[in-house]
């Protein structure tokens, strides 16, 4: 259950862009291979519209738009098959996930229809059938139960669920008895309760995600929620089961294999694989990065002038095939939007060990896009692995069992642009104190830092739901232009474990838009980019400056100079690598009377308050703008008023003569003739959200623009700080125009 080293893979990591070429070409090989009543040719004409509900969700799960021609017709195509006509578990849970994924409103009374007959479908105590609590082929149940078939009962069901449309509790009950008195001594599955039933890596996974959906509805805890308190706080246990087959995966671990069936159902496993890593939240088995390695198997394995899967033993169709890679592929590389936090010995951090869970699935739902979370062990994980979520969730309950080296890298996660969110688990007073104790370690206070409450008018209390200090009482620590922690000496997540049960629960409800507003906060609802977008991480060492080589000076004022202190080391190290520039990584740090400003011909100037300047100052800075001099590049921390209002009377101070003017769309410096081509910036939600060329302005000196001056952020952006407050640009986006400004300013 640790992120730790990522594994090595034989023939390349492969990237996010070849994932997604792969996914555009298997979308295009299944659309070609519909049939013009909508439905694809039939694996089994045994199963009715199993491989048409198959494609379907396949190519919904890929982001096919539910209007589209072939989504429309394989909707129609579907309907016209009760769950009573198909008769067969496959296919009606496969024709319920269909439709809870296009349109669960319109289908409201088919998904309705369609979990009564599950549920009549599943073994009972008087059936006289061996695997109660499990489904076989059909409703007749005339043979024991099976675990492929279970699995997609359950898939079926829980799609369902996850929309609104109940599900009787005593059905999720029998399930998990089920699937807990399969399970072998190993910690693995067969593909019936049978003892001579061999353990296989594709029955272990519908083991493991088959444990964690009916463990969503039957937490394995003493804790009770009765009104707004939490009876029995903290007490409960870890499913040893669920750690039992994880650690089976991760003793087992393959991609090229269904493990115990050699290749057989290798794309059916595949597909199961994904669902058990992201709904048991791992993002390694052992020491193997599940999704890595699977998508690379996958696009080494895919024809690329069809853009299919091969037929394979015992899936002998391509539609069968592609469909399950499209589901890997698709799914499997969700945005990470939490890092759960593991600290110390045991599982006291995982005591409501379904919260973040289900805070994740809330935000989902509410962006509309599928996010997902993991553990991760930050003594162990990177700082580029902790970066791949925005979120670092801390639950506190036994004293916090970081290592110096999970303090070091939790700093520095922070600094490169992540943001943790803690709570005392139980709102217990020792665990309070605990974590005061930890932050002060991190963060120090005779460093400036300081664990303060939030006031009413902070954005967090306003980014999603009107809340208020005194209905949510949190506390932040400020970096830069931002809040980077922000701490709830209150419960949070026990609340949360209650989210599908009691989602009107006056003090769930409450807990779920607290959880919702640092969310929104913390990222300003902007999802993070997929899992195999590489995170960069500036990691630099104080150099001498080369002969000939650029350095960048960072002028100190009074109106918050260095609330982005990595940001031109961020800078600089992309125009090294990328572009081959010739930079000093390191900035100098300059007042502007210091004698040395004169060697440096791009000045940087960035805050986030009001500053004044003396005569002395601006007089030694006015002569470096003289004809010929150097260049000033400058942003409002955030879009900050104070010091927009500032700077723009510094400019007229300074240069009386001339006034700032907004550079003109045509010109050069928005060009690729400079460096990239800056017509297609992204502003952040807080900029409006648009699409277009930079806003800048500037003062213009024998025709070459002395002052170059962006209103909205760009600072902070270099050192990927998210806001919902936050008026600027995107990360990318700045580094381009960051870029551009550099080389422009030092062209002969």
């Amino acid at each position: 259950m640790v992120v730790g080293p990522m594994a090595a893979v034989g023939r390349g990591e492969v990237t996010s862009e070849q994932v997604q070429q792969a996914i555009r070409d298997g979308v295009r090989f299944l659309k070609g291979e519909q049939r013009p009543d909508g439905s694809w040719p039939e694996y089994n004409p045994r199963y009715a519209t199993g491989t048409t509900s198959l494609a379907t969700l396949a190519l919904l799960t890929a982001g096919v738009p539910k209007n589209d021609p072939s989504i429309v017709a394989a909707l129609r195509h579907l309907e016209q098959f009760s769950a009573r006509q198909l008769g067969q578990v496959y296919t009606v849970a496969l024709q319920t996930m269909v439709y809870a994924a296009a349109d669960p409103d319109r289908y409201r009374i088919r998904l309705k229809e369609n979990v009564e007959w599950l549920e009549a479908a599943q073994i009972g105590p008087r059936d006289g059938v061996d695997g109660v609590g499990g489904w076989t082929y059909t409703v007749q149940k005339g043979q024991s139960a099976d675990n492929s078939n279970t699995q997609y009962a359950l898939l079926g069901l829980n799609a369902a669920a996850e929309v609104g449309v109940p599900v009787d509790p005593d059905v999720w009950e029998l399930a998990r008895h089920y699937w807990e008195q399969s399970q072998r001594l190993n910690g693995g599955w067969g593909y019936t309760m049978a003892p001579n039933n061999q353990t296989t890596g594709s029955m272990t996974t519908a083991g493991i995600s088959s444990l964690v959906i009916t463990g969503l509805r039957r937490i394995q805890s003493r804790e009770l929620l009765v009104g707004d308190e939490i009876r029995n706080c903290g007490e409960g246990g870890i499913n040893p089961n669920i750690q039992r087959a994880l650690d089976w995966m991760g003793a087992n671990f393959r991609v090229d294999t269904n493990l115990g069936r050699g290749i057989t159902w290798k794309y059916y496993y595949l597909y199961g694989l994904e669902r058990a890593g992201r709904l048991s939240g791992q993002r390694y088995f052992g020491s193997h990065d599940w999704y890595v390695e699977g998508a690379e198997e996958l696009v080494h394995l895919q024809d690329r002038l069809l853009g299919s899967w091969p037929r394979n033993a015992g899936e002998d169709s391509p539609v069968l095939t592609t469909s399950f890679a499209l589901l890997f592929l698709a799914k499997g590389r969700a945005p990470v939007l939490i890092n759960k936090l593991r600290h110390g010995v045991g599982d006291n951090w995982d005591i409501h060990r379904e919260g973040v869970r289900n805070l994740v699935d809330a935000v989902s739902a509410d962006w509309k896009t599928l996010l997902t979370w993991q553990v991760v062990n930050p003594d162990v994980a990177s700082v580029e692995a902790m970066l791949q979520a925005p979120i670092c969730f801390l639950n506190y309950h036994e004293p916090i069992g970081l290592g110096e080296d999970g303090k070091r890298n939790l700093r520095s996660y922070v600094e490169q642009g992540g943001f943790l969110f803690a709570e005392a688990c139980c709102g217990s007073r020792e665990h309070d104190r605990g974590f005061r104790a930890l932050v002060a370690e991190i963060f120090p206070p005779d460093q400036g830092y300081e664990l303060k409450p939030l006031s009413e008018d902070h954005p967090v209390y306003r980014s999603r739901h009107r809340l208020s200090p005194e209905s949510a009482p949190l506390f932040g620590i400020d970096l830069g232009c931002r809040t980077v922690l922000i701490y709830s000496p209150n419960d949070l997540s026990g609340y949360w474990n209650f989210m599908p049960s009691q989602p009107d629960n006056a003090a769930v409800l409450r807990a779920t838009r607290i959880g919702e507003n640092v969310v929104d906060y913390a990222t300003g609802r902007e999802p993070p980019p997929d899992k195999l977008v590489p995170r960069e991480v500036v990691d630099f060492q104080l150099e001498l400056p080369r002969r000939g080589a650029l350095q960048i000076a960072k002028l100190r004022h009074a109106g918050g100079w260095n609330v982005a202190p990595l940001a031109i080391p961020n800078l600089t190290t992309v125009l090294r690598q990328r572009i081959g520039y010739d930079v000093v990584i390191n900035h100098r740090e300059l007042l502007p009377t210091d004698p040395n400003l004169i060697n440096f011909p791009l000045i940087y100037i960035h805050g986030n308050a009001a500053f004044s300047l003396s005569d002395a100052d601006m007089e030694a800075l006015r002569s470096h703008l003289d004809p010929g001099g150097g260049t000033f590049f400058a942003d409002a921390a955030c879009g900050s008023p104070a010091f927009d209002t500032a700077f723009r009377r510094f400019i007229a101070e300074l240069l009386p003569d001339h006034e700032l003017e907004v550079i003109p769309p045509d010109d050069e410096l928005y060009t690729a003739r400079v460096g990239f081509d800056l017509s297609d910036v992204q502003y952040t939600k807080a900029a409006g959200g648009d699409t277009a060329r930079p806003r800048l302005e500037g003062v213009k000196i024998d025709g070459h623009w002395a002052v170059i001056y962006s209103p909205y952020d760009i600072g902070c952006a270099l050192e990927r700080q998210q806001g919902l407050d936050c008026k600027g640009y995107t990360h990318e986006s700045a580094m381009r125009i960051a870029a551009n400004v550099v080389i422009y300013a030092t062209l002969p």
